[in-house]
């Protein structure tokens, strides 16, 4: 092993000096990776500096260096039965056929759908179905660092911590990207499909600009014994890189509710094995 993590050391590292030499006046500073970006074009009233603060979901498969700019449309339902998705309803409202019916939601669009009632990939799987190029999951409750900007419903408390988008176990079919808008936001942009106005939204994917640093993650989790000697005989090649390497750790995570992790009052059952009250879990 130890002959191996050697030869790879060196391949990394001439990788890592291949780029300085070709790319050293496009470098970017240490902690810029491949990022997303949310913007809104029509109406420019919603168009917002620098795009929406969103997150990306974990599973689907975004156009990395491209972009998804349609329609936008609402669900005003759940998109959890498969069996019952009325692509006739929604905002804003469309022109009727010949027999009286609202015309269905023109492809290609992007759907947004509240969040809630089943899993965030159960909800993109369902949009994916009736031809939706791009998802995205409007958030129902307030995040307490929002402040005075986010409004929630009655009787219902702020989370103190942000949603994850993660793969439930089942996310492999799905091939559209997916993100979520947090309530403030989403508030405003449903308020204008409701007015049936035309909203146009792009989702927007870059790629990260060469540059004299070798990035590579690993994907684990916290009782993965397959990866442990590896991790050990690697540390002489992550310490030979240095300051020339961007590495990210990217843990796997499951739907706690459906393994049984969260309580009936919402309790974390499954303690540290999880998070937001035992909602994300990785074991």
């Amino acid at each position: 092993m130890r002959s191996s993590t050697a030869a790879l050391t060196a391949l990394l590292l001439s990788i890592s000096n291949y780029g300085s030499e070709v790319c050293a006046e496009e470098a970017q500073p240490l902690g810029e990776v491949t990022s997303s970006k949310l913007q809104i074009h029509i109406p420019k009233t919603l168009t917002k500096q620098g795009g929406y603060d969103h997150r990306e979901a974990l599973f689907g498969i975004p156009p990395y260096g491209g972009s998804i700019a349609q329609n936008l449309f609402y669900a005003d339902a759940d998109l959890c039965d498969s069996g019952n998705i009325d692509t006739r309803a929604g905002y804003p409202i469309r022109a009727k056929d010949d027999d009286g019916n609202m015309l269905p939601w023109p492809s290609p669009y992007i759907l947004m759908v509240d969040r809630g009632s089943c899993s965030f990939v159960q909800k993109v799987r369902n949009a994916q179905r009736v031809g939706a190029a791009g998802v995205i999951i409007a958030d129902n409750t307030c995040l307490c660092s929002a402040g005075d900007e986010c409004h929630s419903e009655p009787g219902k408390d702020c989370e103190q911590r942000e949603p994850i988008m993660a793969d439930d176990g089942s996310g492999s079919d799905i091939s559209i990207p997916s993100f979520l808008m947090f309530k403030q936001d989403a508030d405003l942009v449903k308020a204008e499909l409701e007015a049936n106005h035309a909203v146009r939204i792009e989702m927007q994917w870059s790629l990260p600009t060469p540059d004299d640093r070798v990035e590579y993650e690993l994907w684990t989790t916290p009782t993965d014994i397959i990866s442990v000697d590896f991790q050990k005989d690697f540390k002489e090649a992550a310490v030979a890189l240095g300051n020339r390497a961007y590495f990210t750790p990217q843990m796997y995570i499951y739907d706690g509710i459906r393994s049984g992790c969260q309580g009936f009052e919402g309790e974390n059952d499954c303690y540290n094995l999880c998070t937001n009250n035992g909602r994300y879990c990785a074991t």
